[in-house]
């Protein structure tokens, strides 16, 4: 009975590891606040140019952008960051 009391305690430890793990990843609040704003602006700089952009990375919604930035690390948010970029100033896809 000892062993599957360990066996429980180690499952139940993993388990709470990786609940916690992408919080402690995720971007700090104060970069996700900029990176909102700059997310919000380069969908209004699309829509501008009418270019037809929708979905996840073109909508001006500050509260969505930062949410999303929330649950992602800094990397995956300056990667998402810098796709909108190169597709404003290349003429990239949407």
């Amino acid at each position: 009975m000892m062993k599957q009391n360990r066996v429980a305690l180690i499952v139940i430890a993993a388990a709470l590891g990786m609940a916690m793990a992408p919080s402690a990843m995720a971007a700090p609040k104060d970069f996700c606040k900029n990176y909102a704003r700059l997310a919000v602006g380069q969908s209004t700089v699309m829509q501008g140019q009418n270019r037809g952009c929708t979905g996840f990375r073109w909508h001006n919604w500050y509260d969505g952008h930062y949410q999303w930035c929330r649950n992602v690390s800094k990397e995956s948010a300056w990667a998402e960051y810098r796709v909108r970029r190169h597709a404003i100033f290349n003429n990239g896809p949407c």
